[in-house]
């Protein structure tokens, strides 16, 4: 099982020391990939609860600077060699599916084909009300929108007629993305419409989890879900599965390195530490026990060390 580490986009440890010298630090660790998250836009008191907290209240103050995704991904993807980058999750239904397409094959051409976009349906609704649309449509929104992703990377999409989006004749959409498919597709969430659309429409599935909350059963239920679907749509092939760990400050080694396990136990390919950053050396321990733990699960697996 890899792991990667999210990137400090909301942190002043995005200018001090700065995001390239992180990735490049993380790089030189180990980690398998750098993650950054996404919101184009925060607003203050939200009144959207907070989906990934039992009291619905923010885990960072809203008025932090926060980095653009794609732009952070760039930065982290031209100081680095062999880290796949990832957005875990872009929101996707709030932006501009052509848009994203032609920023997402550039960002993958100039990497070197290491880019997976992680998406997801976005839960804050003053914010999809600012950028111009509609909270409660969307679901359908992003399922079209993947749609379209995966027409403009083929370079000649055909035409697209859907409620929310729509592509015309004889568009043309250079470079296509490194893979001859496309930029693989995440889908994030933990509800069962986002396992629905992971099995329907993605390459794998983005799951979340608190580090000192990891259900190994579970988990591994949901992946079953995922598989058993996936055979309905008659979807070939096995789903990539990444699990998105949160860590909140004092999260310790040990209790990163059991989840880890944990992880591995369920069936995924790979962790991603989401960290605090604002202690350098605390970011890099956990990530080291993330690894340690890692390469010990593929031992006792009897996998390559």
């Amino acid at each position: 099982m890899d792991v990667g580490i999210s990137l400090p986009t909301t942190s002043r440890r995005a200018w001090d020391p700065g995001l390239a010298h992180v990735a490049r630090a993380a790089e030189r660790e180990g980690a398998a990939s750098l993650w950054v998250n996404d919101h184009l836009a925060m607003v203050a008191d939200p009144a959207s609860p907070y989906p990934y907290r039992a009291d619905g209240t923010l885990a960072w103050a809203p008025e932090a600077p926060q980095l653009e995704a794609l732009v952070a991904l760039a930065q982290a993807a031209a100081v680095t060699e062999r880290a796949r980058i990832g957005t875990a999750v872009l929101v996707l239904p709030q932006r501009n599916p052509v848009e994203l397409a032609k920023a997402t094959a550039s960002l993958d051409v100039l990497s070197g084909g290491r880019l997976r976009l992680g998406v997801g349906a976005g839960w804050l609704a003053e914010e999809m009300r600012a950028l111009g649309h509609s909270f409660t449509r969307r679901g359908a929104r992003m399922e079209e929108c993947i749609r379209v992703l995966r027409a403009c990377w083929c370079g000649r999409p055909d035409r697209f007629d859907g409620e929310q989006v729509s592509l015309p004749d004889g568009l043309l959409m250079f470079p296509r993305p490194v893979r001859e498919t496309g930029v693989p597709i995440l889908v994030g969430g933990m509800s069962r419409p986002a396992l629905r659309r992971a099995a329907l429409l993605g390459d794998g599935w983005l799951a979340v989890a608190d580090a000192d909350a990891v259900d190994s059963a579970e988990l591994g239920s949901a992946i079953g879900l995922l598989e058993a679907e996936r055979s309905v749509y008659g979807r070939s092939g096995r789903a990539e599965r990444v699990l998105k760990l949160n860590c909140p400050p004092g999260t310790g080694e040990r209790r990163c390195a059991e989840a880890t396990v944990a992880a591995a136990a369920a069936g995924f390919d790979e962790v991603v530490l989401d960290v605090s950053w604002e202690r350098l050396e605390g970011a890099s321990t956990l990530l080291r026990a993330a690894l340690d733990a890692a390469s010990d699960a593929r031992t006792t697996s009897g996998g390559p060390r």
